[in-house]
């Protein structure tokens, strides 16, 4: 699947946000929701599945976007080690995950029974 073929899938976030009335995480949303399918369709295997889950009270809610594909993963910590290393910078690719990093409260990846989930929490203004 292409970026362009995702339009359907950024619309489906943008109505549920509205829906749980938090359209102002749209924006935010629809970026790291793209970077992520983009990410789990161009290395990861199929079947993948995003899962969109709002979590705690209202005041203090957290929106926790998560891509899971078949593929075997990778190291979320070396990705993240590597931007802070003075050879390493964004040549070797990561970079769509250093939009997700500067747009998310966190993110980080999983290992599951088969595959692998890539998690990201908004806002990042919420401590």
């Amino acid at each position: 699947m292409s970026t362009a073929g995702l339009g359907p899938v950024r619309k489906d976030v943008r109505d549920q946000l509205t829906r749980w009335g938090k359209s102002e995480l749209a924006d935010d949303s629809v970026l790291v929701v793209s970077e992520l399918l983009a990410n789990a369709f161009g290395h990861g295997s199929a079947p993948v599945r995003l899962s969109l889950v709002l979590r705690g009270r209202a005041g203090d809610q957290m929106l926790r976007i998560q891509v899971t594909d078949m593929g075997p993963g990778f190291d979320a910590e070396l990705v993240q080690a590597r931007w802070r290393h003075p050879s390493g910078g964004l040549s070797t690719g990561g970079r769509g995950l250093l939009l997700v990093d500067a747009l998310c409260r966190g993110w980080g990846e999983r290992r599951e029974h088969s595959g692998h989930t890539v998690w990201a929490d908004l806002p990042r203004g919420i401590a």
